[in-house]
């Protein structure tokens, strides 16, 4: 289950596992950009579960207290024997406009962006973020 967010509306510091239908449930309503931004990222974690990737975590302002969140932050880590080459093509940007994807090339370089830039904000500021359950 998700904390609540904190005073300044976003997710207390570290990785919170969540379900598909949590999030939808506590960040995809309240505004149509919000209901068009969750639709996207549930397209996405869709073709995440399609192709295999082994962990997915989501940031930015869509699991924030932001009535009109302008972005989504999601990190991925490919199944093993897969090379960025293999993602999603460019033709994919076309499809999640609203999603900033970055691939982690294994487990430690995963940690890493987890822990340092999904884990502060665009001041500095510590703040947690999402990992779905896949």
């Amino acid at each position: 289950m998700l904390p609540e967010l904190n005073g300044r509306g976003v997710l207390p510091v570290g990785l919170h596992p969540c379900s598909e239908a949590e999030l939808t449930e506590r960040f995809g309503r309240g505004s149509p950009e919000r209901e068009v931004e969750i639709n996207e990222l549930r397209q996405f974690i869709d073709w995440c579960r399609r192709t295999g990737v082994r962990r997915l975590l989501i940031d930015g302002s869509i699991v924030t207290a932001k009535v009109d969140p302008i972005d989504v932050d999601v990190l991925i880590l490919p199944k093993r024997g897969v090379t960025v080459a293999e993602l999603p093509p460019k033709s994919e940007d076309l499809v999640w406009p609203f999603l900033q994807v970055q691939v982690a090339v294994d487990e430690n370089d995963f940690d890493v962006w987890a822990r340092v830039d999904f884990a502060i904000d665009h001041r500095g500021v510590p703040k947690g973020a999402v990992e779905i359950k896949l």
